[in-house]
């Protein structure tokens, strides 16, 4: 197994328990950064997401030692405050410590655990054809965006669109992928020698992007659809305070201004093509898809071979051309640089011609 050769033992670890989840039907990202204020607090090893029906979901923060002194008491109390703190649902020790005491411990502090006989059985398994997380950060980290994101190479986007499943899984974590998905599709587009990262970055971004909007939409999915269809308006337009919060707010400002800017503001808003997004999100047949979208999407990202967005199933090339059309980018212009891609790898040399 080349990857297991390239990683730590902790590292390989991380990767065999993702596997492990991904094929247990949970839709996983490993390494998050839990950010406050733009300071980095700690790391989740892996953020599990699953959906269970159409107004329930189950977050999962899981915690990872694969040490020779693990450390299992004070693991367990850990991810035990991280679960509240970011209001999970549930969390997870995986340890090389085999004592007894341990379950009994967990199980009062309701947490599961992994023991070290567990993982030992994991090591046995065959590696996926997915890269690894550092694989993929280690291509990432040698592209920079000068302009849009301040000098910060696309490793710093990445986690920063990872970090929005902890603590922004809502309109205004929505809202702003949006920003890095304008990004990845315009470099898709103009720089042919960051095509292929670029676009992993879309496959990736946009899988973040559809579990923020399912674990949205498990809030609504009850209203009826005129409500629901209004709510995710004025989410799309407004960020989480909504119409009534920003209404409120450029009260204050019209008062303390002594001006009418406001509704100029407002009316700039009202130009945005939310209805784009808001009638595919407001459709039944299409929320029901999202959560298995976002696996899909977040495996073409992992995938040892690049696929093209040409070569992926029509579902999934339907989301791609909403979000296109959102951003107003051109769907056949984005489309078709992939076209003359594929063109020209099957390109019969002359000599073989008929």
């Amino acid at each position: 197994m080349e990857n297991q050769q390239k990683i730590s033992k902790g590292e390989l670890m991380e990767e065999l328990l993702r596997n492990y989840f991904l094929n247990s039907g949970y839709y996983v990202v490993r390494g998050i950064k839990y950010k406050y204020a733009g300071c980095d607090i700690t790391d989740i090893d892996l953020f599990l997401y699953g959906r269970s029906s159409s107004l329930s979901r189950q977050r999962i923060n899981v915690d990872i030692k694969n040490k020779k002194s693990p450390q299992a008491f004070e693991r367990i109390l850990w991810v035990n405050g991280l679960m509240k703190l970011l209001n999970f649902d549930a969390c997870i020790v995986a340890t090389t410590d085999q004592r007894p005491i341990i379950h009994s411990f967990a199980q009062l502090h309701n947490t599961i655990v992994l023991d070290g006989s567990f993982l030992s059985k994991l090591r046995a398994n065959k590696f996926p054809n997915r890269l690894t997380e550092e694989e993929l950060t280690i291509n990432l980290s040698k592209h920079k965006s000068y302009k849009t994101f301040n000098n910060k190479d696309w490793r710093y986007i990445y986690e920063s669109s990872k970090s929005k499943l902890l603590s922004e899984q809502d309109f205004s974590g929505f809202n702003s992928s949006l920003i890095f998905l304008k990004y990845f599709f315009e470099k898709a587009i103009t720089d042919i020698q960051k095509r292929e990262d670029a676009t992993r970055m879309i496959y990736l971004i946009l899988s973040h992007t559809l579990i923020i909007i399912d674990f949205i939409i498990k809030d609504i999915a009850f209203l009826d659809i005129n409500e629901r269809e209004k709510k995710l308006s004025d989410g799309l337009k407004f960020g989480n305070l909504g119409q009534d919060g920003v209404d409120k707010i450029m009260s204050m400002v019209v008062q303390i201004s002594g001006n009418k800017s406001a509704n100029t503001f407002l009316k700039t808003l009202d130009k945005f093509p939310t209805n784009i997004l808001k009638e595919f999100f407001s459709k039944n047949e299409n929320t029901k898809n999202l959560f298995n979208w976002s696996k899909e999407f977040e495996n073409l990202g992992y995938n040892k071979i690049f696929i093209s967005p040409n070569q992926i199933a029509p579902p999934l090339k339907g989301v791609m051309s909403i979000f296109l059309d959102f951003l107003e980018i051109e769907r056949k212009k984005f489309f078709n640089i992939f076209q003359k891609i594929i063109q020209t790898k099957i390109e019969i040399p002359e000599d073989n011609k008929e």
